[in-house]
């Protein structure tokens, strides 16, 4: 006599079960600061409350402040502050939450939610965004901006702002 079992129901509900569990973090960093250079020379420093590392991706769930240093001065550098990051394999960010952007010349970028293309340098959003540069001339951009990610070519969409004569 032979007996033929099928283990398909078991299968499936094993698919099942993975598909509806969260991913746990591989690693959690707490109070976490990074300061990364080459050749003696600042590239860039991280601070975060809380990193949490996963497979794909890293989430900065509690908030980070961003340094990038000028590779031929590493007095200047762009400062990026946000409630909220997320890092898909380095080169794409997601970010979101009181986005402060300052430039080494003094512009900033306030705005709620952002992406960023690092390996394309390119910054975009369909958010509102508000734009002050140091000369005084402040633009609100209704519908989001595509930007170089050093803020020296920005396209505003459906814009209105104060010109500084």
């Amino acid at each position: 006599m032979f007996s033929f079992f099928s283990c398909t129901t078991e299968k499936k509900v094993l698919i099942k079960l993975k598909k509806n569990r969260k991913e746990l973090p591989h690693r959690i960093l707490t109070r976490t600061s990074i300061l990364y250079k080459e050749d003696g020379i600042p590239i860039f420093f991280i601070y975060s409350p809380v990193v949490e590392e996963y497979s794909i991706y890293t989430l900065f769930p509690k908030g980070v402040k961003l340094f990038f240093y000028e590779k031929t001065n590493p007095n200047k550098y762009i400062y990026l502050t946000a409630d909220w990051i997320k890092l898909t394999k380095k080169i794409f960010y997601h970010i979101k939450g009181n986005i402060i952007i300052i430039s080494p010349n003094g512009d900033f970028l306030k705005t709620n939610e952002i992406f960023w293309n690092k390996k394309d340098k390119k910054i975009f959003n369909n958010k509102y965004t508000i734009i002050h540069y140091s000369n005084g001339t402040i633009l609100h951009a209704m519908n989001g901006l595509e930007a170089s990610d050093d803020l020296k070519n920005i396209r505003l969409k459906n814009i209105s702002g104060i010109l500084s004569i």
